[in-house]
């Protein structure tokens, strides 16, 4: 019963880490690769530097005071990632406040399916933010005033029409609603070597994290400085083309998986087709001028993939994915991300190859 409409901006890039650094792949003489897998399309992009003014990338200087700024932003923001809030279980509702619920859904007495949360199947309840609009009308503002602590019976009628579930669509219904506490103070953990042990055990202390984290901060700051700086003065069309259909592809499959529709996430952004087709261009050539510096890059420096490394990372994704061969990731690709295995994984080698190239450049003022 919870509403699907009001998606985020964010989506643009939810789900697109994958496809951040790929593109469409250009018509290639087909060749065989260690997985044993012949491919008829070429992930990288052939003179890349024809189409840009590459910038300087042999020597990159930075400001450790930036470096610093970026590395402390990301420290708090994973700190913030396990904040926790203090349970208030007492008082009263109020607009705006955030409130863990319980709740069944009923229609003519019988509970209907999806418009339940219960200590069985979810034992860590709700969080609800009143004034969200986050459920039907009705269902938020009738909590107001309610006691914490408390169960109530909310009655509700489903908006006509109810494009969710059009069989629900201007039925009453009734839901029982369990008021277990509302959120109260917030509580951001410090970075401790207690917090490393429970939280990042791939670290070894707090020396250790601060140090990697450092190191990971000047290879982003350095790949962004040049790609920046660089000036994009043509765009290879299929390249361009083949990233906006990336993108509509993991929008699409990221509202199927939430059960939503692009006119739910227009709706939501409160944006026009028109709009949506904008961001989605500015995103693709964003993207593309990225590939075209990496490219330029790797061919003024010789840096390739070997077929070694390739096969490496296809073992490492055929697991993440749960899929037995390429052919079937290929699929599982092209259905969530729009692109094959073969591009989407010679490209996220291809510029984890570039930012460590980079990183070693950087000089420090």
């Amino acid at each position: 019963m919870r509403k699907t409409n009001k998606l985020l901006a964010l989506v643009l890039c939810a789900g697109l880490a994958m496809t951040a650094f790929t593109g469409c792949g250009e018509k290639a003489e087909k060749k065989e690769t260690e997985a044993g897998k012949k491919t008829s399309e070429d992930p990288f992009i052939k003179d890349a530097a024809s189409y840009i003014d590459l910038a300087e990338y042999k020597t990159i200087v930075l400001k450790t005071s930036d470096i610093d700024e970026k590395l402390q932003s990301e420290i708090d923001t994973t700190l913030e990632g396990s904040a926790s809030y203090k349970q208030v279980k007492k008082g009263k509702v109020k607009e705006g406040d955030t409130v863990n619920i319980y709740y069944v859904g009923k229609m003519d007495g019988e509970a209907f399916e999806g418009g339940s949360c219960t200590e069985e199947s979810m034992p860590s309840g709700y969080n609800l933010t009143i004034g969200s609009h986050s459920f039907i009308d009705g269902f938020e503002d009738a909590l107001i005033g309610k006691s914490i602590g408390k169960t109530y019976d909310i009655d509700v009628t489903f908006p006509d029409p109810y494009e969710n579930n059009p069989d629900f669509s201007g039925k009453p219904a009734v839901f029982t609603v369990t008021l277990n506490y509302k959120q109260g103070e917030k509580v951001t953990p410090k970075l401790t070597e207690d917090f490393i042990k429970e939280y990042l055990p791939d670290y070894e202390s707090v020396e250790d994290y601060k140090k990697k984290m450092r190191e990971s901060v000047v290879r982003s700051m350095a790949v962004e400085k040049v790609c920046k700086d660089t000036t994009v003065n043509d765009y290879p069309e299929n390249r361009v083309s083949g990233m906006e259909k990336q993108l509509k592809t993991s929008i699409e499959s990221y509202l199927t998986q939430n059960n939503s529709t692009l006119d739910d996430y227009l709706t939501g952004l409160q944006i026009s087709e028109e709009d949506y087709k904008a961001q989605i261009e500015t995103t693709s050539k964003q993207d593309v001028a990225n590939q075209l510096v990496y490219n330029a890059i790797a061919q003024a420096e010789n840096i390739e993939i070997s077929d070694d490394e390739y096969k490496k990372e296809l073992d490492t994704y055929l697991t993440n994915y749960s899929c037995e061969k390429e052919s079937d990731l290929n699929k599982t690709f092209e259905d969530m991300y729009g692109a094959t295995a073969n591009v989407i994984i010679n490209n996220d080698l291809l510029y984890n190859k570039i930012a460590d190239y980079l990183a070693k450049n950087v000089k420090e003022s």
